[in-house]
């Protein structure tokens, strides 16, 4: 409006102008031309020039005007529009400030907070009158948050830029001195020295980053570090050992002697809870910077902190072991758990944790090997033992692979006739480099790696195509039997039974041909379950032979029950019967007795001499083998005697053909 009076005013200005200056032009021709005709000419024309440009003049003017008002109109309005677009903006950007889900301020280059929005005034206790503009923002964190932001320099002006647009966690404390953990994002604000950070608590996060690292570094049941965390201290002692000559450390590794009985007795629960308070007894006798750790099952380790002298380790293992022959009270019962203890003393000449263990594991299976109960300290003799078991381990793979084992056969006589009934298949491993190793040798290391069972598998599946080739040769003319040794770990085995179906059905040998000998000692491990596989494989016809019997444990009432046919009387018991008449004789004696009251017959293994054989013979002991009559051979050699036999009994009409005679050819 204000414009629009302003052009008015110049509109009338002008005409007043231009009128005064049409009036002074016709005063001046008038007074030139006084009296003439075409004064009258001159002031028409004059009149219509002037008429026309006013006419002209003021459209020109009123256009302007117009134009003028309306660019006067549309300032207007885009200064009304902008400042509603700076006011909605603002709005917008107040209401994320406010609502961003998380603490949020905005720092000035002094380190000042200027804004904070709701959350953060909230978290940090204290009232927006009291943070904004009052507050540094580093007075809510914490000192270790504030060097990993500055580092060792103190926070000055311009500091903040350093950690623009990163995260960094820190722990945040607010005006009760409460801590919480939150992570902080920065975000420089374009044009100024402002930045905006954001706090957002992650105590929960933290807490499961500290269950989840407890878990994967501690064992659940005890508590105790695991085998992972104890790998680390013992790597940080070893080092400690490089740095300083003067620090000593020991590795105790322990496990409770015959812990399989107390959950097979009380129950896995009751093992749990005996763990835990094995556990918690080794604890208390131990020191604060010691470590203790559990590596699995029944078995832990100790970690002897900057110990002086290495009969302190050994006191210390002494200690443990005193302590746990105590009972403990489990499931309301008194459970005694005793252990078996490796120590290892001299760890400054290692450089790896896991050879420390597995030193202290050699010492600790020494210690049980020795009797259980007992503290044994590991030295080199023990690591090369080891070192023997992993090859023997690894060859032995490689044997059943390749299939280098043989079976060699040692024939059975009866003892009336000193003629063959059978042979007992033993096994035999001609090693590449080694020559030819015997069972006494590997047998235990096979049995403790569970590689006995495809050992024992090969043993029967030969032993049983043999035996069916020895059979045809001799064409029913004599009937022979095949003993395999079964080891008391593939006995309980659920396979067992199929294994030899599956060697019998290929060979087309009647299973009543094969004689299965177990140790006395196999047989009594589950008396239950055993007598009901026992069963099973004589009710599928195989026959049952106790080997070694009388150097073992057994029950006369489970021998009873137990479908047996055949005691194999032990061959120390042979070899002394001459020696010893008083003793052996007469416990071979009382064996053979008790067999033939039971219904058994009698093997005698070990025969190497005639006066032996003689004694035996006396007993009415059936059958025996040994030295006296063949040594174990291999199958070229008991193919050479079963075609003597088919021979022989192709000329004299099957006569019990002694097995001396073959020797004599």
């Amino acid at each position: 409006m204000a414009a629009a009076g302003h052009s008015s005013v110049i509109d009338k200005a002008g005409l007043l102008i231009i009128g005064g200056g049409a009036s002074l032009f016709y005063f001046y021709f008038e007074v030139l031309l006084q009296g003439s005709h075409l004064t009258i000419f001159i002031t028409i024309g004059i009149i219509l020039l002037i008429s026309g440009c006013t006419q002209v003049l003021v459209n020109n003017i009123n256009s302007s005007k117009r134009a003028l008002q309306e660019m006067n109109e549309t300032l207007e309005q885009k200064v009304k529009d902008r400042t509603e677009e700076l006011r909605n903006s603002e709005l917008k950007y107040r209401t994320i400030f406010e609502n961003t889900g998380a603490a949020t301020i905005i720092i000035e280059k002094d380190m000042r907070i200027s804004l904070a929005n709701s959350q953060f005034v909230a978290i940090s206790g204290f009232s927006r009158r009291e943070v904004q503009n009052r507050k540094s923002w580093l007075d809510f964190i914490d000192d270790k948050g504030q060097r990993t932001l500055f580092g060792d320099e103190t926070p000055s002006t311009g500091a903040l830029s350093i950690v623009g647009g990163k995260y960094v966690g820190c722990q945040f404390i607010d005006k009760l001195e409460n801590r919480k953990d939150v992570l902080i994002t920065f975000a420089a604000i374009p044009e100024t020295d402002a930045s905006v950070a954001s706090f957002t608590d992650i105590s929960e996060l933290k807490e499961a980053e500290r269950q989840i690292y407890f878990q994967a570094f501690h064992d659940t049941l005890t508590q105790l570090p695991n085998r992972a965390l104890f790998v680390e201290h013992l790597t940080m002692a070893i080092k400690r050992t490089k740095r300083r000559p003067d620090y000593h450390f020991a590795v105790i590794y322990l496990d409770i002697d015959r812990f399989k009985l107390v959950n097979d007795s009380l129950g896995h629960s009751a093992g749990d809870d005996l763990l835990v308070a094995f556990a918690e007894r080794i604890r208390e006798s131990l020191r604060e910077i010691d470590i203790l750790a559990r590596l699995g099952g029944d078995e832990f380790v100790v970690l002897l902190e900057d110990i002086e002298a290495d009969d302190y380790s050994v006191a210390i293992a002494e200690r443990l072991q005193i302590a746990l022959r105590k009972p403990f009270r489990i499931h309301g019962k008194e459970v005694f758990a005793p252990a078996s203890f490796g120590v290892v003393l001299h760890t400054q000449d290692y450089d790896l944790p896991e050879a420390i263990i597995r030193d202290a594991d050699a010492a600790m299976y020494h210690a049980k090997e020795s009797g259980r109960s007992q503290v044994k300290i590991f030295d080199r003799t023990l690591h090369e033992k080891a070192l023997h078991l992993l090859q023997q381990e690894t060859d032995l793979r490689k044997a059943i692979h390749k299939g280098q084992f043989q079976n060699y056969y040692q024939p059975i006589v009866r003892l009336d006739t000193a003629a063959l009934v059978g042979f007992e298949a033993l096994i035999r491993w001609p090693h590449p480099q080694l020559g030819m190793v015997y069972p006494g040798s590997f047998i235990s290391t096979a049995e403790e790696t569970g590689l006995i069972i495809p050992i024992t598998r090969y043993t029967v599946e030969q032993a049983c195509r043999d035996l069916k080739d020895w059979l045809e040769i001799l064409e029913g003319n004599l009937e022979l039997t095949v003993s395999v040794n079964i080891s008391s770990r593939h006995f309980l085995q659920a396979s067992l039974l199929n294994d030899l179906r599956d060697a019998l059905e290929a060979s087309s040998l009647p299973p009543h041909l094969l004689k299965l000998e177990i140790t006395e000692t196999a047989l009594m491990v589950d008396s239950e379950e055993t007598m009901r596989l026992a069963q099973r494989l004589k009710d599928y016809g195989i026959r049952l032979v106790i080997d070694d019997f009388g150097t073992g444990y057994s029950s006369l009432s489970y021998l009873q029950r137990l479908p047996i046919d055949t005691l194999k009387i032990d061959r120390s018991f042979i070899s002394k019967i001459i020696d010893q008449p008083e003793n052996n004789r007469n416990i071979v004696e009382a064996i053979v007795s008790l067999a033939h009251k039971l219904g058994m017959t009698v093997v005698a293994e070990g025969i190497e001499t005639p006066d032996q054989y003689a004694i035996l013979l006396d007993m009415a002991c059936e059958l025996g083998q040994g030295y006296l009559f063949s040594p174990p051979v291999p199958k070229s050699q008991a193919d050479q005697l079963v075609q003597q036999l088919a021979r022989y009994a192709g000329e004299s009409g099957c006569v019990p053909y002694p097995l001396t005679t073959w020797l004599a050819n």
